[in-house]
């Protein structure tokens, strides 16, 4: 198991729901989330690019190199969702993989968060400033 989180994607004009793996092996410079092309197009983003997307390759596990849009920040705001509360806005930079299944949060955008993965292996986390005895379970699909 894996710690999974509602997320709301808004821009705009267009707001969408995903459920997002948070990942803190996804290493980012900025507050980042992956994306496949399905929510992009969901959200209006996809196939036309909007302006100041840059193309570029990341490089995964066992160092396969994959094509990535990354949009300019500010372009979306992502909010947690839970049972309790709603964490966000916080500026996002939405980055589009063709071919990928899921959303994934990077290591900087769950720290804005406030995401504390607690036993990501059996889905439990919390947000940094829930009461000690608060913990939360991976959201089911």
């Amino acid at each position: 198991m894996v710690v999974k989180v509602k997320l709301r994607l808004s821009t705009d004009t267009k707001s969408i729901d995903v459920i997002a793996i948070a990942n803190s092996g996804f290493e980012s410079d900025d507050v980042e989330i992956i994306v496949p092309v399905s929510v992009a197009k969901s959200l209006g983003f996809y196939p036309e690019l909007p302006e100041g997307t840059v193309i570029e390759y990341y490089e995964a596990a066992g160092r396969r190199r994959f094509k990535t849009y990354r949009l300019k920040k500010g372009l979306v705001k992502a909010y947690v969702v839970t049972e309790d509360r709603i964490v966000g806005p916080i500026d996002i930079v939405l980055t589009v993989v063709p071919r990928e299944k899921d959303v994934l949060i990077s290591d900087k955008a769950l720290d804005a968060f406030g995401i504390v993965l607690i036993k990501p292996g059996e889905g439990i986390w919390k947000f940094i400033d829930d009461k000690p005895e608060v913990f939360r379970r991976s959201i089911q699909e």
